[in-house]
C-alpha cells in the first residue's frame, strides 16, 4: 500500500520548527491496513470511498508533535503483523502509531507513555444468544469461543490459546464470525467498533449484535510503539514522551481527542 500523508497521500512536512531535539529528520510510520477509527482511518468522500488521505486522532497527536520541529512523516498502513515486523526490524519503519501492552512488545519495542485509553467490551449474535452470555469475570471469558482479528494483543485477556480464533482481518469480519456461529463472543475495545461509522460500517446500528462491557477489567491504554533495532530508537521515543507531554500538560491532547471522540 502506498504511503499517505496529510491532505495527500503522504504527511507533508509538518513545520519548521527550530527545536534541536527532534532526532531525526524523517520518520516513517506504519499502522493497521485494516484501519483503527477514529484514531487511524482514511477518510471517506460523500459516496464512501476512502479518499486516501489518513485522519484520525493519533495522526493528529503524531502531527502535532512533528510540526513544532519540522520533521516529515511519512505514514503507511500495512497488515497488522508485517506492521509490527518492520518497526521491531527497524529498517524500513521507525514506529507504529497505536498498540497496547503486552510482555512481549516490551521486549521487542520501546514503548511510549499511554496517550489513550479504551473501554474492554464483549461482543455476541443475538441470533444464536439472545440474552447475551453468563460472564463476571475474565473466568467465564475464558470458558467461552472467542474470535478475533489476526495480529492483534488479547494477552490482557489471559484466554487460553485454543480457546482464542484470530483468523479475521478486520472486527467487521469477527462479526460475521458471530453470526455465522464460528464463535461464541468477541472482544474489543468499544470506542474502536464505535468509529467504524465513520468509515461507512456502523456496527453498533446491527440489531443482531449484543455488547456489555467485561466486568473487572480495568481500561486499556494504547501507547506509540518505536523500534528498539533503530540507531535513533532511544531518542525517538523519548522526544515522543516530550511531545504527548507538552501535549498534555497545554490540554492540546484532550482538544484533540474531543475531534473524534464524545
Amino acid at each position: 500500500m502506498a504511503p499517505s500523508t496529510l491532505p495527500a497521500l503522504v504527511l507533508l512536512l509538518l513545520g519548521t520548527g527550530a527545536h534541536a531535539e527532534a532526532p531525526v529528520h524523517e520518520l516513517s510510520v506504519c499502522d493497521d491496513g485494516s484501519e483503527w477509527p477514529p484514531y487511524t482511518y482514511y477518510l471517506r468522500d460523500g459516496e464512501g470511498r476512502s479518499t486516501g488521505v489518513l485522519t484520525g486522532f493519533a495522526v493528529d497527536v503524531l502531527q502535532a508533535i512533528a510540526q513544532r520541529d519540522g520533521v516529515t512523516v511519512r505514514l503507511t498502513l500495512l497488515p497488522w503483523a508485517r506492521c509490527q515486523m518492520e518497526v521491531e526490524h527497524g529498517r524500513n519503519f521507525q514506529m507504529a502509531l497505536n498498540a497496547s501492552y503486552s510482555d512481549e512488545r516490551e521486549r521487542k519495542y520501546l514503548l511510549t507513555q499511554a496517550y489513550y485509553s479504551t473501554t474492554h467490551y464483549y461482543f455476541y449474535s443475538r441470533r444464536h444468544a439472545r440474552d447475551g452470555w453468563p460472564i463476571h469475570s475474565l473466568d467465564d471469558l475464558a470458558r467461552l469461543q472467542v474470535c478475533g482479528v489476526r495480529g492483534y494483543n488479547y494477552a490482557a485477556y489471559r484466554l487460553p490459546p485454543e480457546r482464542l480464533d484470530m483468523g479475521a482481518r478486520d472486527f467487521a469480519s469477527v462479526v460475521t464470525k458471530l453470526h455465522a456461529e464460528r464463535c461464541q463472543v468477541a472482544v474489543e475495545k468499544l470506542e474502536v467498533v464505535a468509529g467504524y461509522r465513520v468509515t461507512g460500517k456502523d456496527l453498533l446500528a446491527d440489531p443482531d449484535l449484543g455488547r456489555a462491557p467485561i466486568p473487572g477489567m480495568p481500561k486499556g491504554e494504547f501507547h506509540m510503539l518505536v523500534s528498539r533495532q533503530h540507531p535513533q530508537g532511544a531518542a525517538l521515543r523519548a522526544w515522543l514522551d516530550a511531545g504527548l507531554k507538552r501535549l498534555r500538560d497545554s490540554g492540546e491532547l484532550q482538544q484533540l481527542q474531543r475531534r473524534y471522540l464524545p
